[in-house]
């Protein structure tokens, strides 16, 4: 592999807008603009660019107007990316939907160790077949969701973070593989996060 190669960005490209501005912000969090490598990363309730050069910081406001503009436009070119969660889910566990407001999905992209929206993700394999995901589901379609992983997948716990505005899922699964052949069965450890939107679903 040529150098050119080792230093060319992803290959996966945006399709879609941000799903939602996100109700709230929490450090970790990550807010990108892919085609100019740009990347800031919000520490202590400020977005701080990524790596720091010194060119300022951004406020939650100014992140969420970014995210809404893009939104209103369709534009791709703008990622936010909630923060991964450490091996304890933050947050206190629950059975049922803590609140009615809708949310945007993310899931574990396993090959970049990243959260994604789940129509990104879904789009790398079919992006005719994402373009039918929508961006921000109902809360009642969020609790549907919940109810189907509890009762498919193994090792389940769903907690609610009240203050970083998510629901966090974290399930095993058996791989493809493991499906067709139980001899080389192993299972997978999944994260799908609700994340709270700002604004409703639009009829």
């Amino acid at each position: 592999m040529s150098a050119a190669e080792l230093s060319m960005p992803s290959a996966r490209t945006a399709v879609f807008p941000p799903p939602a501005e996100p109700l709230l912000f929490t450090d970790g969090d990550r807010f990108e603009w892919p085609v100019t490598g740009d990347v800031w990363v919000r520490t202590a309730g400020d977005w701080m660019p990524a790596p720091d050069d010194g060119s300022g910081y951004l406020s939650d406001a100014q992140v969420r107007a970014s995210l809404r503009r893009a939104i209103d436009a369709w534009n791709p070119n703008c990622l936010f990316l909630p923060a991964l969660p450490g091996d304890r889910l933050p947050g206190r566990p629950i059975l049922t939907m803590p609140t009615g407001r809708d949310a945007a999905q993310y899931v574990l992209d396993h090959q970049d160790n990243r959260l994604v929206p789940v129509r990104d993700l879904v789009a790398t394999h079919d992006e005719d077949a994402a373009y039918d995901i929508p961006g921000v589901v109902t809360a009642g379609e969020t609790a549907r969701v919940l109810s189907g992983i509890t009762t498919e997948y193994d090792h389940v716990r769903v907690r609610y973070d009240e203050a970083a505005g998510r629901i966090y899922v974290r399930y095993s699964r058996y791989d493809a593989e493991g499906w067709r052949n139980a001899a080389v069965s192993s299972l997978v450890t999944c994260l799908h996060v609700f994340v709270l939107a700002a604004s409703t679903v639009e009829a």
